[in-house]
């Protein structure tokens, strides 16, 4: 993991580490171990002449029963406060600062998942003037999604008529789905608007609704420091590091890769912890020379999404789970905050 690089026996007896813990071992002895643990499928050699790498199999075994996270340091937790915003000027502003801030203290890409439109509801809509003849409409989804969207109007709309569709549209989209929203037609709430400039400004901002609604995507990604991934030397091979970008700049795979560890049975201590060769059904054979460390964040006791890190399978696992929960913490009291 510290090295990327095959281990041998002899720089196992030489590692000041080993010795103080078990006292001088001979490299026969270490060799016999090696070959046992590579029989129970839990080490691998690369070639015949190298050391011993971790399976998958043994970075589970690893994962499961001996990993342990490591303190979080105060000025760590300083940089997760600063880099975060609260309250948070929109979800996906607040999760592009959280995954840039994770990427850069990883040194792994970090993603995010946004709250899926088929779930989240429209929460409020603003109208507000912007003279001498516009107005920008605001919408606010519960998940604290907000879009703006500019119309131009005359000038004859007044005060009185701003306020009555501002009202109208409220009434009629508070509390309601998106993905319900996007089959709504305008004929069947209209029924009760009757003044000319009334009814053509409910039209325009009711279109302009519906356009923000259909462009809320349901499986949307927030993907921060993929070059970080080309310091690694997995990924030193060109046809290896082009897998891993293809892969990153896959959304939907991406998504998929998120949604499963939101449901994962992998978790330790509360994070989703999964290994490449463990996402064989989401086919993308890039997937196999990863792992995934991540945990979901919340808003009023509703999940929203995941985030976390994509990192080599010998990533730091014991750093990735001590900064990957403190992260989506501040996460959370940034969007409970908006």
């Amino acid at each position: 993991m510290e090295t990327a690089e095959p281990v041998g026996s002899s720089a196992l007896a030489c590692d000041t580490r080993m010795t103080s813990a078990f006292g001088a071992l001979s490299t026969a002895t270490i060799r016999n171990d090696l070959a046992d643990l590579e029989a129970a499928g839990l080490l691998a050699h690369p070639h015949t002449s190298a050391g011993r790498i971790p399976t998958d199999s043994g970075y589970r075994l690893y994962i499961n029963e001996m990993l342990r996270p490591r303190p979080v340091r105060a000025n760590e937790r300083a940089q997760i406060k600063a880099g975060i915003d609260a309250p948070a000027s929109s979800v996906e502003d607040a999760l592009q600062d959280a995954t840039s801030i994770l990427a850069r203290m990883t040194g792994y890409p970090a993603m995010a998942s946004l709250p899926g439109a088929t779930s989240d509801t429209m929460r409020q809509v603003h109208l507000n003037p912007l003279p001498p003849h516009r107005l920008i409409l605001v919408l606010v989804t519960g998940a604290g999604r907000v879009e703006h969207r500019l119309l131009e109007v005359g000038a004859e709309i007044n005060a009185n008529q701003l306020n009555t569709v501002a009202n109208f549209l409220n009434h009629e989209l508070s509390g309601r789905t998106l993905s319900d929203l996007r089959t709504q037609r305008w004929e069947d709430v209209s029924g009760g608007l009757h003044e000319a400039g009334v009814l053509g400004l409910a039209k325009r901002a009711w279109d302009q609704v519906q356009n923000a609604v259909g462009e809320m995507g349901d499986e949307q990604v927030v993907v921060q420091g993929l070059l970080t991934l080309l310091d690694e030397p997995e990924f030193a091979q060109i046809d290896r590091a082009r897998g891993a970008m293809k892969l990153l700049q896959d959304a939907t795979t991406l998504g998929e890769l998120l949604r499963i560890s939101s449901q994962s049975t992998l978790v330790v201590g509360g994070r989703a912890i999964i290994i490449g060769s463990e996402l064989r059904d989401l086919q993308h054979p890039a997937l196999e020379s990863f792992s995934f460390v991540g945990i979901s964040y919340s808003v009023g006791g509703e999940v929203l999404g995941t985030v976390g890190v994509l990192g080599p399978t010998r990533m730091k696992y014991a750093e990735a789970v001590s900064l990957v929960p403190v992260l989506a913490g501040r996460l959370q009291e940034s969007l409970e905050s908006l």
